[in-house]
């Protein structure tokens, strides 16, 4: 009997232990599947293609010295093939890497026009999380000091010694929660600052940082060079790229006619490096929730693959060259049509889980198993009755109560 009550006992704590084991298992599943997103990767093939037309209505010949036609980047995300291109030219690339054919020297008669064009396949293949935690942000002193003296420097249209934006990145960046110096935080509290104080508004040509501050409004490059500046002050490194919105279609007329644009909607968005990440799209006027800043990088368009990436400023100071173009127009009477067409030749858009969310579902589906198997295993025996063991203590139990009767008894 003896034997049989200490084998129940052993059970007994075995199957705690199991119990235990199991929910140690459901706890480990969890946390997993909490920290692990699947991913979002999408595969796409288009042939675009780029035409630009001068027309000069004026009355004297006009001598186009430096048409140039961009074609799209080659970046880890997007691979470029050029099929075609007139008239014949030079391919060349700029100081930032983007490759542009130099069209030779024309001369355009008054009421004569020119027409350039190219033909590009593009392969885009893009990935994103459907979620993360901003808590695993790395500190300013993660960032490489080479990136820091590369794209911290006042250049192209960044304006990184003006006061009034220095005065502004200060305000933000002691107002943000930076405690333990995360970048993540303080990108988000530039750009709620600048989703609540800088309404959208196209200028053409386009605004520099200061005027925009000034204005209070800018489109897609203003606010992101906006933002670009304020991180550079910071020293987070930033550039601006620039692109066309897929399966987008629109005729825009700027400049009392001399500049028109046709199809493919042109976009630009913020690349910012953020610890432990690196570089980040942060597109200030295509995103998803407008109470969560986090959208700018997880719903930009960029990250949606909804892009073609067209060039890298880095350096370039694209707004001068705007406006100075824009003068040429004027003084020459030259009208200028772009038109840009994308045509989807395939899109493949599937969901990848990380191994860690195998691991986790195949541990909570171990412990949530086993911890049913010894529910039914419990009920099955509250139906046969008591154990040997709960028997002999319910005897010990009787007899006790019996000798307190029989001594009950004696003693009266």
């Amino acid at each position: 009997m003896l034997a049989t009550i200490l084998k129940e006992k052993l059970l007994k704590r075995k199957l705690l232990a199991i119990e235990v084991l199991a929910l140690l298992l459901i706890a480990a599943g969890s946390l997993l599947l909490a920290g692990t997103y699947p991913k979002i990767e999408q595969t796409a093939t288009y042939q675009f293609v780029h035409e630009v037309t001068l027309e000069n209505r004026g009355l004297e010949p006009y001598v186009l010295e430096d048409l140039w036609i961009w074609a799209p980047l080659n970046t880890t995300t997007q691979t470029s093939y050029v099929i075609d291109f007139s008239p014949e030219g030079s391919w060349l690339s700029d100081v930032q890497g983007n490759p542009y054919l130099a069209v030779p020297e024309i001369t355009l008669q008054a009421g004569s026009a020119t027409i350039a064009r190219i033909t590009v396949k593009i392969i885009t293949e893009t990935s994103w999380s459907m979620g993360g935690a901003s808590s695993e942000a790395g500190c300013f002193s993660s960032i490489p000091n080479e990136l820091v003296n590369q794209y911290c420097n006042q250049e192209g249209p960044f304006q990184t010694n003006d006061p009034q934006l220095i005065s502004l990145a200060e305000t933000i960046h002691h107002g943000a929660n930076c405690t333990m110096g995360n970048v993540l935080n303080v990108l988000e509290t530039t750009i709620k600052w600048i989703d609540d104080n800088i309404r959208y508004e196209t200028h053409v040509p386009p605004l520099y940082p200061n005027q925009t501050l000034q204005e209070r409004s800018g489109d897609c490059d203003e606010k992101a060079n906006l933002l670009i500046t304020l991180c550079r002050i910071m020293k987070i490194p930033a550039y601006l790229q620039t692109g066309f919105v897929v399966q987008s279609n629109e005729t825009s007329t700027y400049l009392d006619g001399h500049y028109r644009s046709n199809g493919l909607v042109g976009h630009a968005w913020a690349m910012v490096y953020v610890p432990p990440w690196g570089w980040l799209p942060v597109d200030l006027t295509y995103y998803e929730d407008p109470l969560d800043p986090l959208s700018h990088i997880t719903a930009s368009a960029w990250a949606r693959g909804l892009v073609i990436q067209g060039a890298n400023i880095v350096k370039t100071d694209y707004i001068a060259e705007w406006r100075s173009w824009a003068e040429e127009l004027y003084r020459h009477d030259i009208y200028e049509l772009d038109k840009y067409e994308l045509t989807t030749m395939s899109n493949e858009t599937k969901i990848v889980y990380p191994i860690y969310f195998f691991i986790g579902i195949a541990l909570l589906s171990i412990g949530a198993s086993t911890i049913v198997a010894l529910r039914i295993q419990g009920r099955r025996k509250a139906r046969k009755g008591p154990t040997s063991l709960e028997k002999t203590s319910d005897s010990c139990t009787d007899e006790q109560e019996a000798c307190s009767s029989v001594n009950g008894s004696t003693s009266s």
